[in-house]
């Protein structure tokens, strides 16, 4: 199987190599063809021209024209008048044959005072030497008066060829060894970070997503170490999630677990015959099974809206009388534990949401505050209205979260405060759960806290 590096020095070779032809091609093959109808042409427009302006020009400056258009064009003229004599003729330093004799004059000139231009390649009889001749009319008064022949030799033109095949030897050579050093050490530099990229990949399938790569450039090989780098840290944070969900739960699960164990067993072998103890020990375990209850359905809730599977039933309600009806129902845990909990908000606030999810955010940021509050400390829920929004806010007195864990408190599994021991604990999912809810609902929500002051959280909802 070969390899990237390998198929890019192919394919950079193929390029080159396509290159080479076309330039061989257009340059050697090409070049005679091409080069000898350019000029052709332009001697052919130049000859019209001049004898355009033959009638203007007298003396000197007749002989001056022609000898000067002889030695631009590296050529011989004869000028003929009607009846085919010869008027001026000059060459460019040799004296060149004017009509091969292979060729028929008197052909050529009955063309030209027809009023035809003519091009006629020849061959030199003695030399093996290729000329154009070329036929251009001469008119006076809208009539034929004579021809202007040219005779062209093409040896320049063959001559380049051959210096620019030797050229292109040349060039050819010393640009495949450039292509070939160019190419490997491109391909190489290409390759390099793919294979990092790979190696770090295989890292992380085998479980280290500590490893991370060196981002070298803004390009698309770039852009993917970055993302590789993104997937490392969330593959980090998610294993690290893992691990807390196996301790949380765990935690949370043995807890209750064991409380019911034990004091089933207590009932069995020792309060069943006393009612009063016997109550008192089922009733921890019905609390013990409300707990596990709850655990449970936290979890099922944040599946399900992770998945997608709930919908919301959006509706118009009274949010002061939702907010002071879930408060109500703190009445009793305020008295055990000595934590105050108080409501403000402002008549009349009715908004469109989910009205149950609403109260299970409530729910969840209550008893978030308790577990991070001690006695003597004040929950405040109020409501304020904001333009055509209102404004739920839950604060507390208590310790405050730090900076460094307010970007990870909507984790799922995530406790800041992983050493303190308090009487009501958490699942982990509380927040997460919030913040899933309030996404659906499209609202707006955050947290400002002041570690030693206590922390707000917060979420608006649209007005009715």
């Amino acid at each position: 199987m070969k390899s990237i590096a390998h198929k890019l020095w192919a394919g950079m070779m193929l390029l080159v190599l396509v290159v080479l032809v076309l330039l061989w091609s257009f340059q050697i093959v090409f070049l005679e063809d091409f080069y000898t109808k350019q000029r052709v042409g332009e001697v052919r427009s130049k000859a019209k021209a001049l004898v355009q302006n033959l009638d203007k020009l007298d003396g000197e400056d007749f002989r001056d024209a022609l000898e000067g258009f002889v030695y631009d064009y590296n050529c011989s003229i004869e000028l003929l008048d009607q009846r085919g004599d010869t008027i001026y003729s000059s060459g460019s330093g040799m004296r060149m044959p004017m009509m091969p004799h292979n060729y028929q004059r008197g052909g050529l000139l009955k063309e030209v005072m027809s009023g035809q231009d003519v091009t006629v390649p020849v061959e030199h009889p003695r030399f093996d030497s290729s000329y154009m001749v070329i036929g251009i009319p001469v008119e006076r008064s809208g009539e034929v008066s004579g021809a202007l022949i040219i005779n062209m030799p093409l040896a320049p033109v063959q001559d380049t060829a051959v210096i620019l095949k030797k050229q292109l030897v040349y060039i050819s050579a010393i640009l495949l060894v450039a292509v070939l050093g160019i190419s490997f050490l491109l391909s190489r530099s290409f390759i390099k970070p793919i294979l990092d990229i790979t190696g770090a990949t295989g890292r992380m399938a085998s479980g280290d997503f500590g490893v991370r790569l060196k981002v070298r450039s803004s390009d698309e090989i770039g852009t993917l170490s970055g993302a590789i780098n993104h997937l490392g840290k969330e593959l980090s944070k998610t294993e690290q999630l893992r691990r807390d969900l196996i301790a949380n739960v765990s935690h949370e699960l043995r807890t209750p677990l064991s409380l019911i164990r034990g004091y089933a067993e207590t009932v069995r072998d020792i309060s069943g015959d006393n009612r009063d103890k016997r109550d008192r020990h089922l009733g921890i375990i019905i609390e013990e099974s409300e707990r596990l209850g709850r655990i449970v359905d936290d979890i099922l809730d944040l599946s399900r809206m992770q998945s997608g599977t709930i919908v919301l039933e959006m509706a118009p309600f009274d949010l002061g009388e939702t907010l002071r009806g879930v408060i109500k129902r703190y009445d009793l845990l305020s008295e055990e534990t000595g934590i105050g909990i108080v409501c403000e908000d402002a008549p009349g606030l009715r908004v469109k949401a989910d009205g149950a999810r609403i109260e299970q955010v409530l729910f969840n940021l209550i008893n978030n505050a308790f577990n991070y509050s001690n006695p003597g400390d004040v929950i405040t829920v109020s409501a304020k209205q904001k333009g055509n929004t209102v404004k739920i806010e839950v604060s507390d007195t208590g310790k405050g979260i730090p900076p460094e864990d307010l970007d990870n408190i909507w984790d799922r599994y995530y406790k800041g405060d992983k050493s303190e021991d308090r009487k009501t604990v958490g699942t982990g999912l509380g927040l997460a759960i919030v913040k899933n809810i309030l996404e659906a609902h499209k609202a707006r929500f955050g947290v400002d806290s002041t570690v030693g002051k206590g922390t707000t959280f917060w979420f608006q909802l649209e007005l009715v």
